[in-house]
C-alpha cells in the first residue's frame, strides 16, 4: 500500500469511527497523516474523501516539523526564543571559512533525524568539512534533506511534553535528563521532573508559533552560562514521556480529552519536582545493573503484561548473546 493510500485510509477510518482525535505516534506515522493537505488538492472539494482527507488535515496541517527540524530553529529564533547559531552547508561546497561564525565545537544535523541519529560532533570548522565530506561519500545524508552546522550548546538537557490544540498550550511538564540511552545525543533514559517556568513559557510560544494541535514535546538546553533555555528542536508526535502526566500532576491526556468534550479544564503545567523516574525499557537497556532502576520510579506498565512481555522481546539489549 502506497503512502497515499494510506492516508486516505486512516482518513475514511477517522471518519467511520467518529474520531475526536487521530494520533500519530512516531515520525513516518505523522508522514503519512502529513499527506492529507497534498492529496486535498487532488480530490474534488465536495467528495466524501475531501471531507474525511480535511479532518486529518485539521491535527496534521501538512507540516511534518521532524523534517523541517532547522527551519524550525529559524522560525523560534526569528520570535526572540534563544536558539544555537547554525549554518545551511553543502557537503561538497562548504569549507571552514564558511562556517567561521560558528563557535566550536559543532553539531551537524541533517532534517529528519530523531534519537541521536543523524547527528555528528565536529571538533571544529575543519574537521566538520573533513567529516561532511567523508559522510557525504558513504550517503549519510538522505537525498534531499536540509543539513546544518549548528553550535554545541554546553549544559543540561531539558525537555516539556504537552498536549494542545489549535495553538494553544493546554497542558504539560518539564523534565532533565539524566542519563541518556545512547550518550550523549540518545534518547534519555532516567529523568527527574522539575518546576522550569522559563522552558514551559518556550513550549507555550512554540506551540503558538506553529499552531500546533496534538501531543507533542520540546528539547532545549539549559546552559551552562546561566542564561534562558536554548531551543534546540520540536517534536510534533507525542513522546516517549507523554504518559507520564498523571506522574508529574499534569495529565495531558485528561486535559485533552476534557478540552474537546467541552469540558473544564485547568492546566497545572508541570509543578512537581523532584521525581525521578527510570524509563522502561530504556535504562533497562542501557545499564541492567543502573541503581535508577530500583532508586526511582520505574516506569514498566505491569498493568499491560502483553504489551510489557512484547516489548522485552523485541528489545536487543535484553538478550545477550
Amino acid at each position: 500500500m502506497s503512502v497515499d493510500d494510506l492516508t486516505v485510509t486512516a482518513a475514511r477510518a477517522a471518519t467511520q469511527l467518529g474520531a475526536n482525535i487521530v494520533i500519530g505516534c512516531e515520525e513516518s506515522a505523522v508522514k503519512v497523516l502529513g499527506s492529507a493537505g497534498r492529496l486535498l488538492a487532488q480530490v474534488a472539494d465536495d467528495s466524501a474523501d475531501a471531507h474525511k482527507l480535511r479532518f486529518l488535515q485539521d491535527w496534521y496541517g501538512g507540516v511534518c516539523w521532524e523534517e523541517t527540524r532547522s527551519r524550525c530553529v529559524e522560525l523560534a529564533a526569528e520570535a526572540g526564543i534563544r536558539t544555537p547559531r547554525q549554518v545551511v552547508v553543502d557537503p561538497r561546497r562548504t569549507g571552514p571559512n564558511d562556517l567561521s561564525a560558528l563557535s566550536a565545537p559543532l553539531l551537524l544535523k541533517y532534517d529528519g533525524s530523531s534519537a541521536g541519529r543523524g547527528v555528528f560532533l565536529a571538533s571544529d570548522a575543519r574537521h566538520a568539512t573533513e567529516l561532511l565530506a567523508g559522510l557525504d561519500q558513504t550517503s549519510a545524508f538522505p537525498a534531499g534533506r536540509r543539513v546544518v552546522a549548528q553550535e554545541f550548546v554546553r549544559g543540561q538537557a531539558a525537555s516539556v511534553s504537552f498536549c494542545a490544540l489549535g495553538g494553544r498550550m493546554l497542558e504539560g511538564f518539564a523534565y532533565i535528563t539524566l542519563q541518556h540511552q545512547q550518550s550523549p545525543f540518545g534518547p534519555a533514559s532516567v529523568i527527574e521532573l522539575a518546576d522550569l517556568p522559563q522552558l514551559m513559557d518556550m513550549a507555550r510560544r512554540m506551540v503558538e508559533l506553529t499552531r500546533y494541535s496534538g501531543f507533542g514535546g520540546i528539547d532545549a538546553i539549559l546552559p551552562a552560562d546561566g542564561g534562558p533555555p536554548v531551543f534546540l528542536e520540536f517534536n510534533g508526535r507525542p513522546t516517549q514521556t507523554t504518559h507520564l502526566g498523571r506522574l508529574a500532576g499534569s495529565d495531558l491526556c485528561r486535559a485533552m480529552a476534557c478540552t474537546l468534550d467541552g469540558r473544564p479544564y485547568e492546566g497545572v503545567f508541570g509543578r512537581t519536582s523532584g521525581k525521578t523516574v527510570a524509563l522502561f525499557p530504556a535504562e533497562w537497556a542501557r545499564d541492567a545493573n543502573s541503581r535508577y532502576l530500583t532508586a526511582a520510579h520505574h516506569d514498566v506498565p505491569w498493568s499491560e503484561r502483553r504489551m510489557t512481555a512484547a516489548i522485552l522481546s523485541i528489545t536487543p539489549q535484553l538478550h545477550p548473546a
